[in-house]
């Protein structure tokens, strides 16, 4: 595994995944993201706030637990967030 052009051990992978966790993000959401750090050295760590804003979006949009994980990580991978509606937007802030 690679960090910035460096070798990860798997210790180093579960240390990022333990603090994703601990900043309350689920297992699945958990494992995407430390590989993503891994892999691209992107900072999800920062975007935090914006994983949870996004899964409860896409929550409130209908899609399962598993699905707005999933869709919440990626749209922080591509930096493309869901649109909001004014009512999500409203409840949220």
């Amino acid at each position: 595994m690679r960090l910035a052009g460096k070798s990860v051990t798997p210790e180093v992978y579960q240390t990022i995944w333990k603090h994703l966790k601990s900043d309350g993000v689920e297992d699945q959401a958990a494992n995407h993201m430390t590989a993503e750090i891994i892999h691209h050295g992107e900072d999800f760590e920062s975007s935090i706030e914006q994983y949870e804003r996004n899964l409860t979006n896409y929550k409130e949009k209908g899609y399962n637990e598993h699905a707005a994980q999933a869709m919440a990580v990626e749209s922080l991978e591509s930096g493309e967030n869901p649109k909001e509606s004014t009512r999500f937007a409203g409840i949220y802030s």
